[in-house]
């Protein structure tokens, strides 16, 4: 179950930190004021439902320069300042893509809402997401190409972490059966809280939830002991242990949780060779991030959103080979968010999936 506020109220957690100062924790992520990597579903649901006055108003939504690509060697690809996307940012820096014959833009964006409804409008040609979003996507009538997993949670990584506040006497995520977790409901984050906690032995119907949207204050409120429990990514995981807080469980080897690269459909069809050249060198980047992870670690400092203290010392993820989402783990989380939300359209794997793109060792 999830807590919610009555309609027309705010949490109250918002209203009770609103004045309060705020620690590096906060800063850090009210400026990325989303969850991590794609945010909350609902928010980009109700912008695909009205996208329609996205096209009314393009103008405001269109970025210099323009959407239209008029050969294949020109992309314009959504970013989010976050650890999964590093290949991105090698790539652009270490001049892979240049190498690979490509003109790529690394179009920021802050939030995943905002990225995601450029992709809806045209303003870019793809952009880095969750498996989520992309779906969510897919749905709702937007014509997407998931191209391939550029990150997962295999046993040495992770992405999220189910947390307990620091001095808690719990020993396991069984022991939060009836306890509320801060999560951003409706999103990955979501899933994977749920997918641990009953892995970890709570039964389905004694999983709660406490709705908190804001990833800098769901933190504060772990560290301050205003909440029993929270699900944060990496890396304020890391940042969030050091500081006290009690690790209960992580993502390592929970696969929905990986991240994807996308373009828009229209793009794959009329340019497949940019696509592929693309993920070439995007596979280049991962084996440089592998092999020579110094190398690349002014790369992460500069473009990664990393709290202070970690910036010097946390250690560059490794990444592994490109590859196409697996369509188990696919297929399961499309049930998940149809037992969420009512979609327009179904969402079949080899509609959504096209893993013909990747190069040509796999």
């Amino acid at each position: 179950m999830i807590l919610l506020p009555r309609l027309g109220h705010r949490f109250p957690m918002v209203n009770k930190y609103k004045h309060e100062p705020r620690g590096w924790c906060v800063s850090f992520a009210m400026n990325q004021r989303k969850e991590h990597m794609i945010g909350g579903l609902d928010m980009l649901r109700r912008s695909v439902l009205v996208i329609f006055l996205a096209t009314i108003v393009a103008g405001a939504l269109i970025i210099p320069g323009g959407a239209t690509v008029s050969a294949d060697s020109k992309i314009r690809f959504g970013a989010l300042p976050v650890l999964q996307a590093l290949p991105l940012f090698v790539a652009q820096e270490k001049g892979l893509f240049q190498k690979a014959g490509l003109e790529v833009e690394l179009v920021p964006f802050n939030t995943a809402a905002e990225k995601d409804i450029a992709l809806t409008a045209g303003s870019i040609d793809g952009c880095f997401a969750d498996l989520f979003t992309p779906l969510v996507l897919a749905g709702n009538g937007v014509g997407i190409k998931i191209v391939a997993t550029n990150y997962n949670t295999l046993q040495d990584r992770r992405m999220f972490a189910v947390l307990a506040k620091p001095g808690a006497s719990y020993k396991s995520v069984k022991d939060l059966t009836n306890v509320p977790v801060a999560v951003s409901s409706n999103s990955v984050i979501d899933y994977v809280t749920e997918s641990l906690l009953v892995a970890g032995g709570v039964p389905k119907k004694e999983v709660a939830k406490l709705e908190s949207k804001n990833i800098g204050l769901r933190m504060q409120m772990l560290l301050t002991g205003k909440v029993e429990a929270a699900t944060l990514p990496e890396p304020l995981v890391t940042a969030a242990v050091g500081k006290g807080a009690v690790l209960l469980a992580d993502d390592k080897g929970l696969e929905g949780s990986q991240t994807v690269l996308v373009f828009s459909r229209d793009f794959v069809e009329k340019n497949p060779s940019g696509v592929k050249k693309f993920l070439a060198a995007v596979a280049e980047a991962n084996m440089l991030i592998n092999g020579k992870p110094d190398e690349v670690r002014g790369v992460m400092v500069k473009n990664v959103r990393l709290p202070g203290p970690l910036k010097e010392r946390y250690p560059v993820p490794g990444f592994p080979d490109l590859q196409a989402p697996e369509e188990k783990i696919f297929n399961e989380v499309v049930q998940w968010l149809e037992s969420r939300m009512k979609f327009r359209n179904p969402i079949p794997y080899r509609d959504v999936v096209d893993g013909k793109y990747l190069p040509a060792t796999h």
